[in-house]
């Protein structure tokens, strides 16, 4: 049977195989190997695992060597790699021979989401979308397509390191790393606009409110130029958001898909159980994402906490070290928080797997427990089960409730603190000052909100890269 994504070819035997096209002797006894070939390869067929002889039926790839069916991705890329990504810098596409509108988006219709303008047109009319209103699928978020990316980066971690020192978390990052370091890019010009309109626009009105005389043209460059920081910073942001979350898409479909083909290999599962097997295709696969979403935010943390510190210095003096302080110290927090979280996840998944796994032979056992009338006990086991697992999502919530409760009155903390010290150490304060330092503390607070969130998200997905990792065929 012809796998036509990946162009190879697998051959089924079968008792009736065998060519009767005979062109000359040479021919004859070369097919006439084959036909042996075939004939003792098919003595080993009873012997395959089921879901080993479903796949090949199917034309999966059962083979680690996939060099040869990694062909396509080169033809896909003969216009160079980032081909389609570079048409997404153009402000304004008209073009619409994709069938996905977000492969035929421009930039402004990318980063503002306008693209989805014909579908939430489609759901405000009828109430409801059905699957006929949805587009197909872009071939570029297929989960084939970047699950034989993600299996050729594998391929050549395995070359250049072996089977024993390969990194999973190395390969993700090589296929994520190109649009993960335009994100950050993005998100530090969000950053950048969000500290220099309060730094300086702000500053610069509150200073010509204090004036006697008018400047008209002053006065509106002045609101000009906060408008002007502002939006850059909304769509800088939102192209963040929006390449975060088809980077996040992507790794996901891929590592799952892999996961699904790795899991059609294995003839016995060694030390993994069934709902640890189950679990890994359920959950982590959505703490991969939301890593690839949520985590590359951490990045925006440290250099808007730098700039602010050498302002708030700048403009208040000594004193301005005591707030930024404030906010470079929980930092610290937040990568003790990670640690606990990490901890937390990892007990949390060991008994999410015993329950997963208790709840397996529940259901395939049913007959019997029905017949011995062990429903109460079974459920007793079940209930323990879940109360344990319940206790440790309570405790992992408790520090995270903490932190996120934390963030937004850290703002207030550290202006109290700041004008405190200030005003006692004889210091005079203005208005300008004062406000002006309430607004760079106000721009520090996005990047402490998100801090917890992609903490979370990256120590998630590292105990989930770990279970990826699963066995090889015995």
């Amino acid at each position: 049977m012809k796998d036509l994504d990946l162009g190879v070819e697998y051959v089924i035997p079968s008792l009736g195989y065998r060519n009767v096209r005979e062109q000359n002797n040479q021919d004859e006894k070369k097919e006439s190997e084959d036909f042996k070939y075939q004939k003792a390869k098919l003595k080993n067929v009873d012997c395959q695992d089921a879901l080993e002889t479903a796949a090949r039926v199917e034309g999966l790839p059962l083979d680690i060597s996939i060099h040869s069916h990694l062909r396509i991705l080169d033809e896909d890329h003969h216009k160079g790699k980032y081909h389609h990504g570079l048409n997404l810098l153009k402000p304004i596409r008209w073009t619409s021979k994709h069938q996905h509108p977000v492969d035929n988006a421009g930039l402004f219709s990318f980063m503002t989401f306008s693209w989805l303008t014909p579908l939430a047109r489609i759901a405000y009319k009828k109430g409801e979308l059905f699957l006929e209103d949805i587009w197909p699928l872009s071939k570029h978020e297929s989960s084939d397509v970047n699950c034989r990316r993600l299996e050729k980066l594998w391929v050549e971690e395995l070359a250049e390191h072996g089977a024993s020192e390969s990194s999973l978390c190395g390969v993700v990052w090589k296929f994520c790393r190109t649009r993960l370091i335009i994100s950050i890019l993005c998100l530090m010009l969000t950053q950048l606009a969000g500290f220099l309109g309060p730094a300086f626009v702000v500053k610069s009105l509150l200073e010509y409110t204090q004036q006697k005389a008018s400047n008209t043209g002053y006065s509106l460059l002045l609101v000009f130029g906060l408008l002007i920081t502002e939006m850059v910073r909304s769509w800088s942001l939102a192209l963040t958001w929006a390449l975060n979350y088809r980077t996040g898409s992507r790794l996901r479909g891929a590592i799952l898909t892999m996961a699904f083909k790795k899991i059609l290999k294995l003839k016995n599962i060694k030390e993994k159980s069934m709902g640890e097997l189950i679990n890994v295709c359920s959950s982590d696969g959505q703490r991969m994402f939301e890593a690839a979403a949520v985590g590359s935010l951490l990045a925006g943390g440290p250099i808007i906490a730098v700039l602010g510190m050498i302002y708030n210095v700048f403009i208040l003096g000594p004193t301005g070290f005591l707030g930024s302080a404030i906010f470079i110290l929980f930092y610290p927090a937040m990568m003790f928080v990670s640690r606990l979280t990490a901890y937390f996840r990892r007990k949390c998944v060991c008994v999410t797997d015993d329950r997963v796994q208790k709840m397996n032979e529940i259901l395939n056992y049913i007959k019997f427990i029905k017949m011995y009338a062990w429903v109460k006990a079974f459920s007793q086991d079940v209930q323990k089960i879940r109360e344990t697992e319940q206790n440790i999502l309570e405790k992992a919530g408790y520090f995270q409730s903490i932190t996120v409760g934390i963030a937004p009155i850290v703002v207030v903390i550290a202006s109290v603190v700041t004008f405190s010290v200030h005003m006692i150490l004889g210091y005079d304060l203005t208005a300008a000052q004062a406000f002006t330092v309430v607004t760079v503390f106000n721009s520090m607070t996005f990047a402490l909100k998100v801090t917890p969130f992609s903490v979370k998200s990256l120590s998630e997905a590292s105990v989930s890269m770990e279970r990826f990792k699963l066995p090889s065929t015995v």
